[in-house]
């Protein structure tokens, strides 16, 4: 995204840390061009990160989306998490998120011409999702479209509150209090 994070502290960097991140979360927002303001689309997601992080996800054959899409692929998309530490603070916080932000690319993968890459992207999707993969290979599949969003490595961004260092540090801490006093560094 090329603008610096104003709290770097937060930043996560390391690869397997954003891609645990991503696995603990449920719901993209993928936000396309329209006017006079951007539309803001929930959907339920897959990935991969290889060279290039990739989104993707299903929709109807028509609709609002798919005709902004189709004027400008130019996506933003963001996946986060919330915890509330309500009573107590934990690590000296009220609260802990985790958040991923990118830009990139939309475009559809062609069940025809890409067979692979759209069972495989709809593979994906099922696993975020904790269900069986094996539900790709159903006849209702013809009804839907996959999409992918191709975000370049320099376009994606990851925070949390409290910075996990390892991805098993990823899940959220129970949220019992631990007595460490209020940290009140991150209102600023």
């Amino acid at each position: 995204m090329n603008r610096p994070m104003r709290q770097r502290a937060r930043q996560v960097t390391d690869k397997a840390v954003l891609c645990a991140m991503l696995d603990q979360m449920e719901v993209l927002f993928l936000g396309i061009q329209d006017e006079p303001a951007p539309y803001v689309v929930p959907l339920n997601f897959g990935y991969d990160f290889g060279d290039d992080l990739i989104f993707y996800f299903h929709c109807a054959k028509a609709g609002a989306k798919l005709d902004l899409l189709r004027a400008n692929p130019h996506v933003c998309v963001t996946a986060a998490q919330f915890i509330s530490y309500a009573g107590g603070s934990v690590k000296g916080h009220l609260h802990d998120y985790r958040s991923v932000i990118a830009r990139g690319v939309a475009s559809r993968i062609d069940p025809e011409a890409e067979p692979e890459a759209f069972h495989h992207a709809l593979c994906r999707l099922l696993i975020q999702q904790k269900r069986d993969a094996a539900q790709a290979d159903t006849p209702l599949i013809r009804n839907i479209q996959m999409w992918k969003v191709v975000c370049k490595p320099e376009d994606v961004t990851a925070k949390a509150e409290i910075k996990p260092n390892s991805p098993e540090e990823v899940p959220f801490r129970p949220p019992v209090p631990d007595g460490i006093p209020l940290d009140e560094s991150h209102i600023l």
